[in-house]
Order: structure tokens, then sequence, then C-alpha cells
């Protein structure tokens, strides 16, 4: 499942600072300049956001994933990487401000020329993808390309914009794989679509407190530039609690079959849901910048071990 956030979802390791090291030798350059590239690009975010693709293909049909699908994956995972790159070309500001040390540009480990290509290429590469695709996911996503570089550069003013428009980013790779897949609209799947939704909003309003600072200097408007950083963690917190009981009411519901009374599934959705609580009640303790960045990861990792929870409950039970 990708976020992601086209653009702020990204690994807290500070890889890219500058320190004096010892000359390493043309591979080392080159090795320090492939890390500082996949910081660039998140690749472990593009890489779930690929695999929440055909994820998405499971949910909606018990058959496995074609050619379209897999293709369909690749098209996103470009999507991402061309999109998180474009963002740190348009908030080098913004991050300047918020101190960001884990932007390779802001670190000087990449130039804003070697970024730009590589956010061509990406973008490239995704049409290339979503045309061999040939699904109707292809035209999502074109639009999800079109409508990250609008907001980018004309968008970011709106109010509530970039909290919704980050957080539907969370269950689009599911819709992606729905629709390459085939599939049809069961109601586990529009489940876990809304789930994503409400997590990936959650999300993003607790980044918003650790970028509060930058945000306002730089026009963007989001929940913590409007009403505090204070008030955003309380609804982060909120919302991260309705995720938590969302993980694991399928055990009870009957939203699925296959899922109901799966006491492998309670099992694996328990160690999500009581891991997402455990996000709300970090953030209200402490809402230094450095703790919310710090919980990014555990966050975004922690939506994906739920909705493998889901998966794994659906495959055990299939087999």
């Amino acid at each position: 499942m990708s976020d992601p956030h086209a653009g702020r979802i990204d690994s807290t390791c500070n890889f890219g600072a500058q320190v004096e090291t010892p000359y390493a030798g043309p591979m080392g350059g080159l090795a320090q300049v492939i890390i500082a590239l996949a910081r660039l690009v998140r690749i472990e975010y593009s890489v779930l956001g690929a695999a929440g693709v055909v994820f998405g293909a499971l949910l909606g049909t018990t058959a496995m994933p074609g050619v379209p699908v897999f293709v369909s994956a690749i098209a996103v995972f470009f999507v991402a990487t061309g999109c998180y790159t474009f963002d740190d070309l348009s908030d080098l500001e913004c991050d300047r401000a918020n101190e960001r040390t884990d932007r390779p540009l802001l670190t000087h480990a990449l130039s804003p020329r070697t970024a730009r290509i590589t956010g061509t290429v990406s973008f490239i590469l995704a049409a290339i993808a979503a045309l061999l695709a040939s699904t109707p996911a292809s035209v999502l996503i074109a639009l999800g390309a079109v409508v990250a570089i609008a907001y980018n550069k004309w968008l970011q003013g709106l109010f509530p914009l970039k909290n919704v428009f980050f957080a539907s980013v969370f269950p689009v790779p599911l819709f992606i794989g729905w629709l390459s897949g085939g599939g049809n609209p069961e109601p586990l799947f529009i489940y876990c679509a809304a789930l994503a939704f409400v997590f990936g909003l959650g999300f993003e309003t607790m980044i918003d407190a650790a970028d509060a600072r930058g945000d306002r200097g730089s026009g963007v408007i989001t929940f913590a530039t409007r009403y505090g950083t204070r008030a955003s963690a309380r609804l982060a917190t909120a919302l991260y609690g309705v995720a938590a009981m969302l993980i694991v009411l399928p055990f009870f519901l009957p939203v699925d079959v296959r899922l109901q009374w799966n006491l492998l599934f309670l099992a694996l959705a328990t160690v999500a849901a009581v891991s997402t609580g455990l996000i709300g009640r970090t953030l209200m303790q402490d809402l230094s910048a450095t703790r919310i960045l710090a919980l990014k990861r555990r966050a975004f990792l922690t939506i994906n071990a739920g909705l493998l929870a889901i998966l794994l409950g659906l495959l055990v039970t299939v087999s």
C-alpha cells in the first residue's frame, strides 16, 4: 500500500547527512549516490505501494493476479517514485524551514538536476507501464500523477485538500489492483479501502504536527497550521483509535465469512491494532517533530501489517 504521501512518507534515517569520511573510491561514491536516490524516491514505500496493487487484486477475486495486475503495480511504483521526487523539489524551502536533514536534496547528496531527471524518467516509465497494462486502472494511474503534480504547484493553499488528498492515496493501490484484476466490489474490498483511508487520514494529520512550522511559512494549509499541533495530534489519535477497531472487527462481523471467527486472523490483526493504538498514545505524550518523524515508519508499516493480517487470514482459510 502506498502513501503515500506523494511526498511525505519517508525514512527518518539520516543517511544523507554531510559528514567528513575518508575517500571511498569510485565504488564508494556510486554506493552513496544509489543510497541517496533510494531515499529520494522512498524506495521501500514505493515497493509497498506496488504490493498494494497485488493485494487489491487478491481482495477482488480468488484467481491469481495476471500480467495486467503486475504491470499496473510497476506503473504505480514509478508514479510513486516520480511523485516523491518532484514533491521534494517543490518543498525545498518548506523542508529547509523544518530542518529536514533526512532529505537528500537539502544535504546536497543529490542535485536538483539529478532529481528532476529521476522524476521525469519515473513518470515516463510509469506512462509506458500504464499503457502496456491496458486496463481501466491505467486512467486512474495517470490521473493520480496529474493530481499530485497539480497539488504541488497550485493547490497547497486549499484547506483541507492536503489532508484529504494524501489520505486518499492510501487506498488508491487497492482500487488499481481491483480494476486491473477485474474483481467484483465485494464488501471486504470496500471495507479495506475504508480502513486504509481512515488510517491514512490519521497518518497525514499526525505528520501535519511535525511539519507545521515549515507548512505555515510556505502557505500550505493543513489541520495543524489552522488549529494547532495539539489539536492535530488529538485528531490523529482519535483516527488511529478508529482504525485499530476496524482492523479487528472482521473477526466479529460478517464482512467476509473467511475472516469471521478466524483465530489466525484475530491473532495477527490484534498485534496490528495494538500497535496502531500505541502510536496514538505515544503521539500525545510527545509532540516534538523528532518523535513524530520517528513514528512515521512504524505507522506506515502498521497499516500494511493490518492488511497483511487480512490477506493471510483469507489465504489460510482458502487453503
